[in-house]
């Protein structure tokens, strides 16, 4: 039974890395495509910016929240319980 755990450990260790390194293989391998009207190309400062800006506003969006409620919880806490 044992050396069925150690299988299972091993399979569901690796293969959630191993599947993402064969699809990036997989994309890497596709050809280009032509440039046409509407596609956003990936090697400009604009998508660089896009994509910073993309990844800040999410990051905001989800740490703020969280900063917000320490504040409200410390004023709002002893309330309900006597305070």
């Amino acid at each position: 039974m044992g050396h069925r755990t150690g299988l299972v450990m091993l399979i569901s260790r690796y293969l959630p890395i191993i599947a993402p390194i064969a699809l990036a293989g997989f994309l890497g391998q596709r050809s280009r495509r032509r440039l046409v009207w509407g596609l956003l190309r990936d090697d400009t400062p604009t998508f660089g910016f896009l994509l910073l800006g993309t990844i800040l506003i999410v990051g905001a969006l989800l740490f703020l929240p969280v900063a917000a409620l320490g504040p409200l919880a410390e004023h709002f806490g002893p309330i309900p319980f006597g305070g």
